[in-house]
């Protein structure tokens, strides 16, 4: 029951936090025995995020350490969710596995469809990390159990977080062609631990293929900056709606992998535009402006007309967006406040930011009702309430950037009014990192 509740709060909730696009759901095997394996950045968002796209239900796999206290026990399983354990727990517990092994064995012998992480490892990094082979045993074990009869599909699954930490970012799910091992049935008859070895490196590679990679770490900075700055402009000149989330992945899979290349070829280009882009985006930091309002075609819209449509705007929106922050707003403030305070390791702040927001969100709503209700003693008015609030919560969602907009319109001509010299320098600054940017571009040659 637990699965259910879960997979319908996370359908609202994690679409609050991200903008969620997939590709790929149909390829996906129904009724045929199918592992899952995506690659691992942020904790436990990541099983909720391709959990919320499938119809089928699937068994997750969890840390052991999480499984103490009959509660935890009870909440875990319903939750489909069984222990893995890891050698930092200790070689005793690391024996329980085999149970947990048996247990995969039997779920996919029963064509259940479960999800590992082959990284066995979180790690929010745009890079995949070695692949460990308890994926691959689990297949092979199980093929052996039916004499190579049964045809496991392994699914590759790339997550692609814009900022996996960042309210309001994006997060591509791109889903890969599934992969059957029959073919590896002489051979694993042969020398099981080099089939092993063999597959788990083409599951690798299979996964890389799915998802931004950044191969020099020092390059992760300079890629996020650069996609910042270049991206919707990589769109528009392609004729994409800027808004889509899978060509915006590939845009920002472009970028990366031009730097990837010159990185290796050219590095002093690279190091140029380093520190082309370090020094725009400190001084874009320091004026408290964003890329965004140095857009020529942004730069051309601002005019007087413009500045009283801005005006009619918050006018007439405030008041209702300071009523969706007032039903709508606490549970996130405290999460976003507990989070910032409590959570050191970047890869769980998500998680506890989302969900706690989550878990408070239906309390908070919850005890409104309840007082509603109280008050009024009026069940069309409670009815007409019930709806109110999550609805006036979608709209503030919606009218905060553009709050952020029109307030980063004003301090622009507020800077140009004071420091006209200084934006005309930072808007130079800017046309030459796009010519830059495409200069590397056209010098790229495919690998």
């Amino acid at each position: 029951m637990l699965y259910y509740i879960a997979k319908i709060l996370i359908n609202i909730f994690y679409r609050v936090y991200y903008r969620i696009g997939f590709k790929g759901l149909k390829k996906i095997p129904h009724n045929k025995s199918v592992i899952l394996a995506p690659n691992h950045t942020n904790a436990f968002i990541d099983p909720g995020v391709i959990a919320m796209g499938l119809p089928q239900k699937i068994r997750f796999f969890a840390r052991g350490d999480v499984f103490k206290g009959r509660l935890a026990k009870w909440a875990l399983n319903d939750l489909n969710i069984s222990p893995m354990y890891r050698i930092q727990e200790g070689y005793s517990e690391l024996k329980k596995n085999d149970k947990i092994f048996e247990e995969c064995r039997n779920l996919l012998s029963n064509n259940k469809t479960l999800l590992l992480f082959p990284e066995a490892i979180c790690i929010q990094e745009q890079r995949l990390q070695p692949l460990k082979k308890g994926l691959a045993r689990i297949i092979f074990q199980t093929e052996e159990l039916f004499d190579f009869k049964k045809n496991v599909w392994i699914v590759p699954v790339g997550l692609n977080y814009s900022n996996a930490k960042k309210f309001g970012s994006r997060l591509f799910i791109n889903i890969g062609e599934p992969i059957s091992i029959l073919k590896y049935e002489e051979q694993y008859k042969q020398d099981k631990a080099k089939t092993i070895n063999e597959f788990t490196k083409l599951l690798e590679q299979e996964m890389a293929k799915l998802i931004i990679v950044i191969s020099n770490k020092e390059n992760d900075k300079l890629v996020e900056e650069l996609t910042e700055i270049y991206l919707y402009h990589w769109m528009k000149s392609e004729n994409y709606d800027p808004n889509d989330i899978e060509k915006q992945y590939y845009a920002s899979k472009e970028i990366a992998d031009m730097i990837n290349y010159h990185d290796k070829e050219n590095p002093a280009l690279v190091e140029n535009l380093r520190k082309e882009v370090t020094s725009y985006c400190r001084q874009l930091q320091k004026l408290g402006l964003c890329d965004y309002l140095l857009r020529p075609e942004v730069i051309h819209k601002m005019n007087l007309w413009k500045f009283f449509l801005d005006a009619f705007i918050l006018f007439f929106g405030m008041p209702l967006y300071i009523l969706g922050l007032v039903t709508n707003y606490p549970p996130y403030y405290i999460s976003r406040n507990f989070a910032d305070r409590e959570i050191k390791k970047v890869e769980f702040y998500a998680s506890i930011y989302a969900n706690m927001s989550m878990l408070l969100w239906v309390i908070f709503y919850a005890i409104q009702l309840l007082v509603a209700g109280f008050v009024f003693r009026n069940l069309v008015f409670l009815g007409l309430y019930a709806l109110l609030v999550p609805g006036i919560g979608f709209y503030t969602l919606r009218f905060y950037p553009v709050i952020k907009k029109i307030l980063g319109r004003l301090n622009l001509l507020r800077l140009v009014r004071k420091e006209r010299k200084t934006i005309e320098h930072l808007m130079m600054k800017r046309s030459q990192i796009m010519t830059d940017v495409e200069f590397a571009k056209k010098e790229q040659t495919p690998l």
